[in-house]
């Protein structure tokens, strides 16, 4: 009885295991995001404010055994006046298992590993856009205020035709400014031939 329940486990895990491969694999929205982009970063320093250019900057995409996709951005060009150094990683996969996208991300200039999770999607639905919630995280210095803590969640949009695709991060304030959801940062990523 003990070997026939084992075997019946052994069986149901190799079947769940597959059918993650199989649901991985075919991801449209992982599948389209690699490549190497062009990135236009943008930050809004609060609710309302007017949107500060950042630096531009590279993105490599590459989809790693079709399971998940691996980014590294840094400035176009580091050595630009308004170009700061930084590295910006992130990882973004579909969890088959829990139907749902997964991301992290780490980046230099706020080194917080920041990681979002997105509510169970039905398979017809990963090509994007995708809503991703977050947690808290403290900002040592936002627009002049020590210690400020927010909410926050990311939408990652399709990619577009014309091979652009929009990633936003959104903040809600949970000290000092207006408690309010604003787009603290959107990234514009256009996809070289």
């Amino acid at each position: 009885m003990i070997e026939n329940l084992a075997s019946l486990a052994l069986a149901v895990a190799a079947s769940v295991v597959a059918a993650g491969a199989h649901a991985q694999d075919a991801s449209p929205l992982l599948e389209s995001m690699a490549g190497t982009w062009d990135v236009q970063q943008r930050m809004w320093p609060g609710p309302g404010a007017v949107a500060v250019e950042l630096p531009r900057a590279v993105a490599r995409r590459q989809l790693l055994d079709g399971k998940y996709l691996e980014e590294s951005m840094e400035p176009a060009t580091p050595d630009g006046p308004l170009s700061a150094a930084f590295h910006r990683h992130a990882l973004l996969t579909y969890n088959p298992v829990a139907k749902r996208y997964e991301y992290t991300s780490l980046d230099s200039r706020a080194p917080q590993l920041m990681t979002e999770i997105g509510a169970p999607l039905p398979a017809s639905s990963r090509g994007g856009p995708v809503g991703l919630q977050g947690g808290r995280f403290l900002a040592p210095d936002w627009g002049g205020s020590r210690n400020v803590s927010f909410r926050y969640r990311l939408t990652i949009g399709p990619v577009q035709p014309d091979g652009t695709q929009t990633v936003q991060l959104h903040l809600t304030p949970e000290t000092v400014l207006p408690k309010k959801e604003f787009v603290a940062f959107e990234y514009v990523y256009t996809k070289r031939p």
